[in-house]
């Protein structure tokens, strides 16, 4: 009985191959999309490419794994403390729209995140990983 193959297995394995082929475009937009979101080589908010010397800001912090540069890691301290509460804001710009904006931004990278959790994520990765 080992040798018998399990062909519902075997069906939905070459039916999901089918699909990475036929969407591999879609596929490569995901993969450049993940990729450079989650790369700790450059700062989460701006992009900038984060040199040795911004070590010391791009530390990532306990609630959220980002890095940032110096200047970004200020924002979105200070990001922090308003929306907490903690702190009222110190300069003309960080106001309603200002606060909206960086939650729309923790939003989406968090929702990013979610989808790298997602089982489907994961197994699209297995199966990219199985065609290499």
């Amino acid at each position: 009985m080992d040798n018998v193959v399990n062909i519902e297995e075997r069906i939905e394995s070459q039916k999901q191959k089918k699909q990475l082929e036929r969407h591999r475009g879609k596929i490569e937009a995901i993969q450049k999309l993940i990729q450079c979101t989650s790369c700790h080589m450059r700062c989460a908010m701006c992009g900038h490419h984060l040199m040795d010397a911004d070590s010391s800001h791009n530390a990532l912090s306990s609630s959220f794994a980002f890095a940032f540069c110096k200047n970004c890691r200020d924002e979105f301290d200070d990001f922090l403390s308003i929306s907490k509460g903690e702190k009222r804001p110190d300069v003309f710009w960080h106001n309603k729209e200002w606060i909206d904006m960086l939650s729309a931004w923790l939003n989406y990278r968090q929702a990013v995140n979610g989808f790298m959790n997602s089982p489907e994520f994961k197994l699209l990765l297995e199966e990219l990983d199985s065609e290499s």
